[in-house]
C-alpha cells in the first residue's frame, strides 16, 4: 500500500506539474550535502515555496524537467502510517518509473510533514550524502529547527522559517503592481492595509472571496488545533486544551501569566494543573500558532516573575476565532507589528521602565541582547494625552539605552519628535512594513 502510495504520488505531481504561483521573497538556506528544513505554520506557503524551488532549479538548468523531482506530502492518511524502513521505497518506486535516472542524476526531494515518521532523520542524512541530490524537508513543527532538531541532524542541516505574507508580498498577491508615497497612491496603499488588518496574512486571503474569508479562517483555526497539536500530542482532554488556546487569541497583544491561564480554565468548570497549561502553550508554541514573549531583562528570575505578553502568527486568525472579538481591530494592529518583527530579527522583548513601570511595547536587541530598536504601537495619537502616554516611556528607555531607532507606528499618522538629542519616528504602519521588507 505505502509503494502504490508513493508511485501515485510522483506520478501525479509530474502530471499536474507546476501549478501558478507568485514567488515569495524569504531565502531558502542551503549549504551543500545538507538537508534543507523549512518550517513554519500551516497554510503560510511552504509547500509553494518549495515549488518555487523546483521551478528555480529547471529555469536555471539544476535539473532537467519533473521528471528529476520527488514531492512527497506525509500529511496524508496512507503516508503517515508509514514506518522508517518505508522511506527506502521511495527510491526505490523513483527508479522503477523513470530508469533513465542514476545514483548521478540530479534529483531534487521535497518531503512534506517528514517528521510524522518517527527515525526519518536517518534517511534524509542518508539522501543528502549523494553529492548530486538536494533534499528539503518541509513542516509545521520547530522540532525542524536547527536549535531543536534531533542530534542525528545537527551539523547536517540547515533551516529557514516560512511565515505567511509580509505586507510588501501581500500587495503582491492583491497584484499590486507599483508602490507610490504620492496622495493617491498612499490612498491606495492605506485601503490595501485595511484588508491586511481585517483579514490576515495567509497567501490564500487575498484571492478568497469576502464572505468565504470568516469560514476559511475558522477552518484553518480548527485543523491547526486538531492536526498541529492534538493529534501530535495526542491530548488527552481537547476541550481543556480548545478553551486556553480561544482564551489565548482573545489576549492577543496583551499580557497574561500561567496563573491567568490557570484561573480561566478553572472558572470554565474544568480541572487542570500549570504543568498542563505550561504543555499546552509550549505546544502552540511548536506548531507556529502561538507566540509569548516575555520582558527584556538580564535576570532570568525576573522575566520569569513578570507577565508574558501573547501574540498569534496571523491577527485575523485570532480574531475570527476569539470567543470576545468585538469587532475593534486595536489589538491586532500590535499583532501584525509583532509578526513582521519576528521575521527579521531574533530577540523580540516587551520593556517596563525602571521607574515608574509603564511598557514599551516591543524593544529589539542583537545577538548580544543589546537594544537597537524601540517601537510604541498606537493606531490613533491624535490626542494628547495619548501620544504623551506613548511618548514618555520611549524616550526614558532611549535615553537609558542609547538607542537610534525609536518609533511610534500609527494607522495614518506621520511625525518626529525630539527631546534632549533623542529621536522618535512616527510612522504609518503600512510604510514602515514596506521599509522593513524591502
Amino acid at each position: 500500500m505505502i509503494e502504490n502510495e508513493i508511485r501515485r504520488k510522483i506520478e501525479d505531481f509530474r502530471e499536474l506539474g507546476l501549478l501558478d504561483f507568485i514567488p515569495r521573497m524569504n531565502y531558502v538556506h542551503e549549504v551543500k550535502n545538507s538537508v534543507s528544513t523549512i518550517v513554519g505554520a500551516r497554510r503560510s506557503g511552504k509547500s509553494y515555496r518549495a515549488k518555487q524551488i523546483i521551478f528555480e532549479a529547471i529555469k536555471n538548468k539544476t535539473i532537467d524537467s519533473l521528471n528529476n523531482v520527488v514531492y512527497l506530502d506525509f500529511d496524508n492518511p496512507i503516508l503517515e502510517k508509514a514506518q522508517s524502513s518505508d522511506l527506502q521505497l521511495i527510491q526505490h518506486v523513483l527508479f522503477k518509473i523513470t530508469p533513465s535516472i542514476t545514483l548521478k542524476t540530479p534529483l531534487i526531494f521535497v518531503l512534506d510533514e517528514l517528521h510524522k515518521i518517527d527515525g526519518w532523520e536517518q534517511y534524509v542524512i542518508e539522501l543528502s550524502r549523494n553529492p548530486f541530490w538536494k533534499v528539503y524537508v518541509t513542516g509545521s513543527s520547530s522540532k525542524l529547527l536547527v536549535e531543536y532538531i534531533a542530534t542525528e541532524l545537527r551539523g547536517k542541516s540547515i533551516s529557514s522559517i516560512m511565515y505567511p505574507l509580509t505586507f510588501t508580498e501581500y500587495l503582491k498577491f492583491c497584484n499590486h503592481k507599483e508602490i507610490s508615497f504620492s496622495t493617491k497612491g498612499n490612498a491606495e496603499l492605506l485601503r490595501h492595509f485595511d484588508n491586511y488588518l481585517e483579514f490576515g496574512s495567509f497567501p490564500a486571503i487575498p484571492e478568497t472571496n469576502e464572505r468565504t474569508k470568516e469560514l476559511l479562517l475558522r477552518d484553518y483555526f480548527n485543523t491547526m488545533l486538531l492536526k498541529d497539536i492534538i493529534q501530535r500530542h495526542n491530548v488527552s482532554k481537547p476541550n481543556q486544551c480548545t478553551s486556553l488556546y480561544k482564551y489565548l487569541i482573545s489576549c492577543i497583544s496583551k499580557s497574561y501569566t500561567i496563573q491567568s491561564a490557570y484561573n480561566h480554565i478553572r472558572q470554565s468548570g474544568m480541572s487542570t494543573n500549570k504543568d498542563s497549561i505550561k504543555d499546552y502553550i509550549k505546544w502552540a508554541e511548536d506548531a507556529w500558532f502561538l507566540f509569548s514573549i516575555p520582558i527584556y531583562s538580564d535576570s532570568i528570575k525576573q522575566a520569569e516573575q513578570n507577565y508574558k505578553k501573547s501574540y498569534c502568527i496571523d491577527w485575523a486568525l485570532a480574531n475570527f476565532n476569539s470567543p470576545t472579538w468585538d469587532g475593534h481591530l486595536t489589538r491586532a494592529f500590535e499583532n501584525i507589528i509583532f509578526i513582521h518583527l519576528k521575521q527579521f530579527y531574533s530577540n523580540v522583548n516587551y520593556y517596563l521602565t525602571r521607574t515608574d513601570r509603564k511598557e514599551v511595547d516591543f524593544i529589539v536587541s542583537d545577538t548580544r541582547k543589546v537594544p537597537q530598536m524601540l517601537i510604541q504601537v498606537s493606531m490613533d495619537i491624535s490626542n494628547k494625552k495619548t501620544l504623551n502616554r506613548e511618548l514618555a516611556p520611549l524616550l526614558q528607555t532611549a535615553k537609558y539605552f542609547n538607542t537610534k531607532e525609536n518609533y511610534i507606528i500609527t494607522y495614518n499618522h506621520e511625525d518626529t519628535y525630539s527631546s534632549e538629542g533623542i529621536k522618535v519616528y512616527v510612522l504609518p504602519a503600512y510604510k514602515w512594513l514596506l521599509n522593513l521588507s524591502t
